[in-house]
């Protein structure tokens, strides 16, 4: 996840293994994304569901491909999500996509050591930040929500305007003039029906400068997709002109972090 403009770095050649070299953040200890083992989540039901405002009103969006991933960005309306542990109110600024050459890989985060084929991260800042630059500076300064993505066999009508747009932006264009206005429509119609099962943990920004200040929420209801829906995904182009895929960082060490679920999770015994 990553809405700073950084140019020097990519993912190809084991590229995030060289990340720190350059953004020394991207070395330290408390980073993601992370593999989450069921039988060492922490069942906490009390932190409660996340309230999400504004997610059902029609806002006004533009997307482009910044050479690593396809970005959306929201320029007129307010959607917020608060409640759910979460340790104030934000705002949703932009949500952007990590996919892989096949679907056997893709996601950041994994479950159980299982990897995705497609992983959508929605970025919110702190309102109670002076701007989203105070924001990355601050613990907790961010809150990303992460959704996983299954095959199916039938499109997934509701991405039909994401999807539409994606030839537009095929090669990337350095610079937001190139971006591309999407329909209005309501971010939770990208979303599960009325998702509410998610782990919570503390990490990072999972691209440079991959600063620790973002509270995660990785839910546990999955998006669906088709094939032919992903395989417009992975004709998107990097700024060196190879094909734009497996653009995910690998999991990171949890170092001692706890990792919660607001629900009772398989195959663990361990309650708080």
């Amino acid at each position: 996840m990553l809405f700073i403009i950084i140019s020097d770095w990519g993912y190809e050649n084991d590229g995030p293994s060289r990340w720190s070299k350059i953004f020394p953040l991207c070395g330290e200890t408390r980073q993601s994304p992370i593999n989450i083992v069921n039988s060492k989540v922490y069942a906490r039901q009390k932190i409660g569901n996340i309230t999400m405002i504004g997610y059902d009103k029609p806002i006004t969006m533009k997307i482009r491909n910044n050479g690593h991933t396809a970005r959306i960005d929201i320029t007129r309306g307010d959607v917020f999500i608060t409640n759910g542990g979460l340790p104030g109110k934000y705002k949703l600024l932009q949500l952007h996509f990590h996919w892989g050459s096949d679907n056997g890989k893709g996601s950041e985060h994994t479950i159980n050591g299982e990897r995705f084929p497609m992983e959508v991260h929605l970025v919110h800042y702190l309102t109670s930040a002076a701007n989203v630059g105070e924001a990355l500076t601050l613990p907790g300064g961010l809150a990303a929500i992460g959704f996983m993505f299954e095959i199916s066999e039938d499109d997934n009508n509701e991405y039909d305007n994401i999807i539409s747009k994606l030839p537009q932006i095929t090669e990337y264009r350095d610079g937001d003039i190139f971006s591309v206005p999407l329909a209005e429509f309501a971010i939770g119609d990208l979303l599960p029906n009325n998702p509410c099962h998610f782990y919570r943990y503390f990490g990072s920004l999972t691209t440079p400068s991959c600063n620790e200040i973002v509270v995660w929420s990785v839910f546990k209801e999955k998006i669906n997709i088709s094939e032919r829906q992903l395989s417009e995904f992975r004709k998107l182009m990097t700024s060196e002109g190879g094909h734009l895929q497996n653009n995910f960082r690998p999991v990171q060490p949890l170092n001692g972090r706890v990792v919660q679920a607001n629900f009772n999770v398989a195959d663990t015994d361990v309650s708080i």
